[in-house]
């Protein structure tokens, strides 16, 4: 048995092809933390600052290292991993824009920093600072570095 086959749309299907190669290789990244004007402690201490000194610790060594950040996305990298893979699906046949999906897995990354704050990051306080706020939980005073971190797509 033979079959004949034709194909129409030539320039049709290599513009859409384009459109979608397009779509997928946007120079976009996101990026997930503090970012410039995130605010200030009702003492005027910028959050951005503290956070700085949080995620790696003091120079001088009294402040030890709490990542708040690295660690968490880490931990979460295979689950960022299957939110790519399954979003840039959706890119791929236009069912959202490549800022769309950064601006999702962004979200989610954000998310995840937030919950390890939340969930206590190591080490614990000292007793000193459990007298002086009166919680065992580290980074959490007035909660605002957690509920500042957040996420920006960038071009």
């Amino acid at each position: 048995m033979k079959i004949n086959a034709e194909v129409h749309g030539g320039n049709k299907i290599a513009q859409k092809l384009k459109q979608i190669q397009d779509r997928l290789t946007a120079k976009r990244r996101v990026l997930v933390g503090l970012p410039a004007g995130s605010g200030n402690y009702e003492d005027g201490a910028p959050l951005v600052v503290i956070g700085a000194v949080q995620e790696f610790g003091s120079a001088n060594g009294l402040i030890p290292e709490r990542s708040f950040l690295r660690v968490p996305l880490r931990q979460n990298q295979d689950n960022i991993k299957k939110g790519f893979r399954a979003l840039s699906g959706k890119v791929a046949r236009g069912e959202i824009t490549a800022f769309q999906m950064l601006d999702q897995i962004g979200a989610r990354a954000a998310g995840y920093c937030q919950e390890a704050i939340s969930a206590g990051i190591e080490p614990a306080n000292a007793p000193s600072t459990i007298a002086r706020k009166g919680s065992a939980t580290p980074l959490i005073d007035t909660g605002a570095l957690r509920q500042a971190i957040t996420h920006v797509v960038e071009d």
